[in-house]
């Protein structure tokens, strides 16, 4: 376990290494292929700033998982499965970043992304309950998972959220993984991806935090919102106690993302469309900097975490607990 461990340190360490010197060349590169974000009526930023800063997360995750994977367990098995379905998510945000791809397509590619990563990564584990027909347990799940990642990519808003929530859920992860190691299905994959998310994240940071120096662009949201999200649905897999902790952990997300999409809906407007209407961007609005709302989404993160350890011991006063902490969080965002 000591060498497991130390081995873990140091692939945290490389990719938060080759995160920080591969966005510094990004810096430098996109704007030179008109790869920016200029503001608009609806942005909060106010100056040009380069997009797509998950490229530096899709070259370190793609040269890091199967390498680590050889040098462990002397095999390119999992992640070779996982490649498939990680590079094509990421590879059509990447065209979206560049130029717009039509919603069809990239539909398309989600729901297929989604589907198979729930086939091949945690079936025949179900998430909800064996009492329900396998396949319907499966398709929610998948449904699940395409939610998550396209409210990833939403919420990536102002300087800071999605990196420090990506920092947030892959601590909670990885926690939870050592904690309930032997139930956990493919637990060493989940453990091994989310030290990469999280040393990459750490070395993300210092660029993405107020003021911005490059965003994520879809690259990175999406394509960490994808990965996040399995290792989420995986863990959860586990037991029912485990499934409430993944839900607490995501729920500043799930929240802001999910009660906003409802009020668009009920209001008739496409989802799909950029707009400022989340609880984080109306605080911005408000006049709150960036890193004054992100400081305070990171508390809130901070005790649901807690909370998401704690609900293996005591799940009901910990989803309590979670809910009115999310609660608190977001009515703090809109006074």
């Amino acid at each position: 376990m000591t060498y497991y461990i130390s081995s873990l340190l140091i692939l945290g360490t490389v990719s938060t290494t080759a995160s920080y010197l591969l966005t510094k060349l990004l810096i430098n590169l996109l704007p030179k292929y008109g790869m920016v974000d200029a503001p608009s009526a609806r942005r909060v930023h106010n100056k040009e700033t380069p997009r797509g800063g998950g490229i530096a997360f899709v070259i370190t995750f793609g040269m890091f998982l199967p390498l680590f994977e050889y040098c462990m367990f002397g095999q390119f098995e999992r992640s070779y499965t996982i490649l498939q379905i990680f590079l094509p998510i990421s590879l059509v945000s990447f065209w979206d970043d560049i130029s717009h791809v039509m919603i069809p397509i990239r539909l398309i590619i989600h729901v297929l992304c989604s589907f198979l990563a729930i086939m091949w990564l945690v079936h025949p584990s179900v998430v909800l309950s064996y009492g329900i027909p396998i396949y319907l347990d499966l398709t929610i799940a998948a449904f699940a998972l395409l939610t998550f990642l396209n409210l990833y990519n939403f919420l990536d808003g102002i300087d800071g959220i999605t990196v420090s929530e990506t920092m947030h859920l892959s601590i909670t992860i990885i926690i939870l993984c050592f904690l309930s190691y032997d139930i956990i299905p493919n637990v060493d994959m989940v453990i091994i991806i989310t030290t990469i998310i999280l040393g990459w994240s750490i070395g993300f940071f210092y660029f993405n935090w107020q003021p911005a120096k490059i965003f994520l662009g879809d690259t990175g949201s999406i394509s960490i919102g994808f990965l996040i999200g399995v290792c989420l649905l995986t863990v959860a897999s586990a037991s029912a106690k485990l499934f409430a902790a993944c839900v607490i952990a995501s729920l500043y997300y799930i929240a802001d993302g999910g009660l906003t999409i409802l009020v668009r809906i009920v209001k008739r407007e496409r989802i799909w469309e950029p707009h400022l209407q989340h609880f984080f961007q109306k605080s911005v609005r408000k006049g709150h900097s960036h890193k004054r709302v992100v400081k305070r989404i990171i508390k809130c993160n901070l005790l649901l975490m807690i909370l998401s350890i704690g609900s293996i011991y005591y799940p009901i006063i910990s989803i309590i607990g979670a809910l009115i902490v999310v609660l608190i969080t977001l009515i703090r965002s809109v006074i």
